[in-house]
């Protein structure tokens, strides 16, 4: 009895600390039918572009269904990078930015850890896009 509850305070108290691990799919319900409008901004060269392609807009979706976010942590802000910032407008009429940074991602000016792949699908995919 002593081990199983030990076992199970260790359980909880493991939770605790590395909860935040446990990543979120922000864009996990994404489809195409959602967005109404995409454009990209590119700096430098400095370009914005607007996407229309639905073959193009449908790797969009599709990479940012990938995207798992961790904690919020504002280092992804920080250093000088090439900007990369996908606008959505949504049916609703909300409008969703997206800005890919290394292992960080920025939704909506909000920084958050996340993984290297994602994020460079979606810089790879704009500096494709825009060039």
């Amino acid at each position: 009895m002593k081990k199983t509850v030990i076992i199970f305070l260790i359980m909880i108290f493991a939770y605790l600390i590395f909860g935040n691990g446990i990543g979120k799919w922000p864009f996990k319900d994404l489809t195409r039918n959602d967005i109404v409008d995409v454009s990209l901004f590119v700096d430098p060269p400095r370009k914005t572009a607007e996407i229309e392609d639905e073959f193009q807009i449908q790797v969009l979706v599709d990479a940012l269904n990938s995207v798992v976010i961790y904690k919020e942590d504002d280092r992804g802000k920080e250093g000088n990078r090439q900007l990369v910032q996908f606008r959505l407008t949504m049916n609703d009429g909300s409008i969703v930015k997206v800005e890919p940074a290394g292992t960080f991602m920025l939704i909506n000016e909000k920084c958050y850890k996340t993984e290297m792949g994602p994020c460079l699908e979606l810089y790879t995919l704009g500096n494709r896009l825009i060039n």
